[in-house]
This record gives C-alpha cells, sequence and structure tokens, in this order.
C-alpha cells in the first residue's frame, strides 16, 4: 500500500488571517509533501473535505488562493500529487490494517493545549494506516514529530476499551526526516529477492521497461542482501516520476533524488543494446547509497512515455 498522508483537520486555522500568513501555510504544506514524496512518489494524500476546500483561514482555501493566481506552482504540484477525500475513502483499505475504522474512535487528549478531547480523524487515520499525519503550524503543539490520542475500540459485544496511542506528525519538511526510516520500511512490497522482483516487474513498475541484460543483474541480488532496498527505492522513484510526467506533459520527469548524465569520457561505458538490438547510450543515472552501485536508464516518450532501464549494478567499469 502507497504511504497515506493525512492533513490533520483540528490545525486548519478558521479565523480570520493575514493574507500573507495563508500563503504561508499552503507553501509549507506543499514543501511538506514533496518531501514526503521523496519517501514513497506514490504517496496517497488524505483529506476529509476535497483538497481545493482545505481551510487555511476565514475566507481562504487552496483554491482561492490558487485562483487569486497565488502559489501557482503549488496548486500544479498538488494537482500531481494523489489525493482522496472524505477520509471514509480510506477505510476500503481497511483489510490491509489490523482494526476497522468504523469500529475505532480517536480523540485528542483531554489534557492537549488545543482542541482537548476532540475527536481527530485526520491523525486518528495516520495512526490506524501506520501512515503520518500533517498539520499546519498553527499552534506549538503541532509541531511535535507525534501527537497523543486517546483511541477507544469497539468489540462485536459492543464493549469499550480505552488505550493511549502516539499518531506520526510532521509540520514542516525537516519534519519528515524524524520519520522516513520506519516509513520506508511500512510501504516496501513483500519479496524476497531481486529474481522475485524481477518476475513482478510489470506489476510493481508499470512505467520502466528492462533490457535483457538487467535481468541477470536483479537475479543476482540475493535475500537479505541490503541493495534490495536501495534498488526499490530509486527504481519506484523512477517509476513514479514517469508516471507523473504522464499527467504534467512536461518536457522531462521530474525525479525525487539526484539523475545526471555520464560525463563524455565514460559515455561509451553506457552503450548497451535495447530489447530491440539496437545500441544505445544509457547516460543517466543515480546512486545506489551508500554503495559504489548505480541504477542506468534512458526517459522515451514513443510509443508512450516511459524509462527503460540498462543497469543496474556496480559502478560501470570498476568491475
Amino acid at each position: 500500500m502507497p504511504l497515506q498522508l493525512f492533513l490533520n483537520e483540528l490545525s486548519a486555522p478558521n479565523e480570520q488571517l493575514a493574507r500573507a500568513v495563508s500563503v504561508g501555510y499552503l507553501q509549507k504544506l506543499v514543501s511538506t509533501v514533496r518531501e514526503a514524496r521523496r519517501i514513497d512518489p506514490a504517496l496517497i494524500l488524505n483529506s476529509d473535505v476535497p483538497l481545493a476546500n482545505f481551510s487555511l483561514g476565514a475566507g481562504a482555501t487552496i483554491a482561492s488562493i490558487r485562483n487569486a493566481g497565488e502559489c501557482v506552482e503549488e496548486s500544479l504540484y498538488l494537482k500531481t500529487v494523489n489525493n482522496r477525500a472524505p477520509l471514509t475513502l480510506a477505510a476500503a483499505e481497511s483489510a490491509e490494517s489490523n482494526r476497522d475504522p468504523a469500529l475505532c474512535e480517536y480523540r485528542l487528549r483531554s489534557v492537549a493545549p488545543v482542541s482537548p478531547g476532540e475527536t481527530a480523524l485526520g491523525l486518528g487515520f495516520a495512526h490506524l494506516f501506520d501512515g503520518l499525519g500533517l498539520s499546519l503550524a498553527t499552534h506549538d503543539f503541532w509541531l511535535g514529530h507525534f501527537v497523543e490520542l486517546d483511541l477507544s475500540t469497539f468489540d462485536a459485544a459492543d464493549e469499550i476499551t480505552t488505550s493511549n496511542v502516539t499518531a506520526r506528525n510532521a509540520d514542516c519538511p525537516a519534519a519528515i526526516a524524524n520519520h522516513a526510516e520506519v516509513l520506508r520500511a511500512s510501504i516496501m512490497p513483500t519479496f524476497a529477492d531481486g529474481a522475485e522482483l524481477w518476475e513482478r516487474r510489470a506489476e510493481l513498475l508499470p512505467n520502466l521497461v528492462f533490457i535483457p541484460r538487467t535481468r541477470a543483474q536483479l537475479h543476482a541480488i540475493l535475500p537479505g542482501d541490503p541493495m534490495l532496498e536501495q534498488v526499490w527505492i530509486k527504481l519506484s522513484g523512477i517509476d513514479q516520476a514517469i508516471a507523473v510526467w504522464k499527467v504534467t506533459k512536461g518536457s522531462y520527469p521530474m525525479f525525487p533524488f539526484n539523475v545526471r548524465p555520464e560525463s563524455r569520457s565514460r559515455r561509451g561505458l553506457a552503450e548497451f543494446e535495447n530489447n530491440e538490438g539496437k545500441k544505445l547510450i544509457f547516460s543517466d543515472h543515480c546512486d545506489l547509497a551508500p554503495t559504489e552501485s548505480r541504477i542506468h536508464f534512458i526517459v522515451e516518450s514513443v510509443p508512450q512515455r516511459h524509462a527503460v532501464i540498462g543497469h543496474v549494478g556496480r559502478k560501470l567499469g570498476i568491475g
């Protein structure tokens, strides 16, 4: 399941604010989503109201700021993000959770300095789906990396059990780093090794084409090899960048990590035959940190936008 982000509706301001403050909230929200998307380009941004209607102050919404000609780039970016409202639509994925949303009630603790005891939909769903709550910095309380909640659950006999739980929370790009490692681990598909990734490549990476030589390279990644996670992060990042590129129709995809061309003196090392036997130079590449390994690929737009993977392994020319 993709990474789930949930807008914290309790952090949304409803009072009259200076326009610059509302604009600032939108800009920081978008920059935070951008950073989270480096973890999973396929993430889903959930909100209890349509994203365009999310409040940024009395009379100010994401849509009204966009319609006034402000934050145009941010608004265009949000259109490339998978989003979903209302939050109850996430309940369709409850089979992948150990709780039924209909049998759970989340509230802020009674000692919370803001909205004490109020129902917490976004943060509650963030806990339920092992995702991340996104808060606007309208109160110092929303700056915390975790927010404590009271969870009431109902069993088949209508008995109520209450427990204290914590939901992950982020209010800015820097806060994403605090959760990055555990979030990456939670969204990685289950496959045992590179051979299984190869067999499931059409399912998991639909926007990528692999040339024949990469089969052996992926098969060489054995169970337990830390390279497997790095390969998945980079291949899925390329795949989702292509998916977004299909929607935005820009001149070139925007990747969530550093992609650079091969140097002129080394370009010959990146020449391989594609699936039709034609020799191409797979210049663009990204690192598989912290090793010396690389992924080399070519972006193509015919017959449809996709990327062709030409190399998954050690830096070319060093063995």
